[in-house]
């Protein structure tokens, strides 16, 4: 019997499901920023966050 590994390619995704108003404030808030998109700006805001709590990426 054969077996097939898949190799992990890339970064993880994450889905997240948000409401109608957190969406707009996100979107809100990018535009805001400047970032180029809302995976940027989220990504940015988790790291913001690590760092204050000690947490280096």
């Amino acid at each position: 019997m054969s077996t097939v590994e898949f190799k992990k390619k890339g970064n993880k995704q994450i889905a997240l499901r948000v409401e109608p108003e957190l969406e707009a404030g996100i979107q809100k808030a990018l535009s805001m920023d400047g970032d180029a998109s809302v995976s940027a700006w989220i990504k940015r805001i988790i790291r913001k966050e690590l760092k204050q709590k000690g947490i280096e990426v």
